[in-house]
């Protein structure tokens, strides 16, 4: 076992965070329109550097990046106008009918001009989109949405923190080294505690009859604790997905948007498969 050392990385991270992380809990604060805007914009730019990335070694349009990434991000804003409280199966699939016919337009355009596979193209496009359209629904389908949100944020975090701290300090057998070298085992174990403790921190009865709020199936500590464990899991796995891709185009960084993070992609990368799974099994157990 070696004792963590908070490298320089580690630092500009933080200085990132204290910037990023009171804009988004604004943003999330206001709901409605503002986070729907937020979140459409949002997908757009994750949209363009998932495009970016797909498009290296060949000679695309410029134009056909920015066709990609205003595509997904409107398709995310359109999921708007059909969010409502029955919603998650109105809202995504709906709205990603409109994002499919439009993407298969864009990228059948590129497949015929010999570019990147139009099939990674779409993925990302659909994946970002549909991501994005959950949290939308998420947070201004129900009243509880800002709790839902905020769930779903703070497993998140818990999940890169802990899988951080417990790497540096425990080492260990590598998780997948071919894809990200410097992931462990006691990493990926570590974000699943840490989403288990921070989840069913905010299932106490407390603090859910401090706040006025509900759990998703009004699951108590143990239920949610339960659920913030697979979170921390899937979060890990978000991040590999994305590695993979990163590490077969021979890249570091999605982009340079957030200092110590590199792009927008890189940074929410879990939360995106993260608030998927939360809204299917808040689909399932109703909120």
């Amino acid at each position: 076992m070696t004792g963590v050392k908070i490298d320089s990385s580690l630092k500009t991270r933080v200085k990132s965070a204290l910037v990023f992380v009171p804009v988004v809990l604004a943003v999330l604060y206001l709901g409605g329109w503002v986070f729907t805007v937020m979140m459409a914009a949002g997908a757009a730019v994750a949209a363009f550097e998932w495009g970016r990335m797909v498009m290296i070694g060949h000679r695309p349009p410029r134009l056909l990046t920015r066709v990609v990434a205003a595509t997904t991000g409107i398709a995310t804003l359109a999921s708007a106008l059909f969010t409502d409280n029955a919603g998650f199966v109105k809202s995504p699939i709906l709205s990603f009918g409109f994002l499919l016919a439009l993407s298969l337009l864009v990228c059948t355009y590129n497949y015929a001009r010999k570019g990147p596979s139009f099939t990674q193209m779409l993925l990302g496009m659909l994946y970002v989109g549909f991501s994005m359209s959950v949290m939308i629904w998420l947070r201004n389908g129900s009243p509880d949405g800002l709790y839902d949100m905020l769930t779903v944020l703070f497993v998140v975090w818990a999940s890169d923190t802990s899988a951080y701290f417990a790497g540096k300090a425990i080492g260990g057998p590598k998780l997948a080294p071919k894809i990200s070298p410097k992931k462990t085992w006691a990493g990926f174990v570590g974000s699943s505690v840490g989403s288990a403790i921070v989840a069913a921190l905010l299932a106490c009865p407390h603090v859910v009859e401090h706040f006025h709020v509900h759990t998703a199936g009004n699951l108590g500590p143990v239920g949610y604790g339960v659920m913030g464990f697979a979170l921390g899991a899937f979060g890990q796995v978000g991040d590999l997905f994305k590695s993979i891709f990163k590490r077969h185009y021979g890249i570091k960084d999605m982009g340079t948007l957030i200092p110590g993070h590199g792009g927008l992609f890189d940074r929410i990368d879990a939360l995106l498969l993260v608030a998927l799974v939360f809204g299917m099994a808040v689909m399932v157990v109703g909120r």
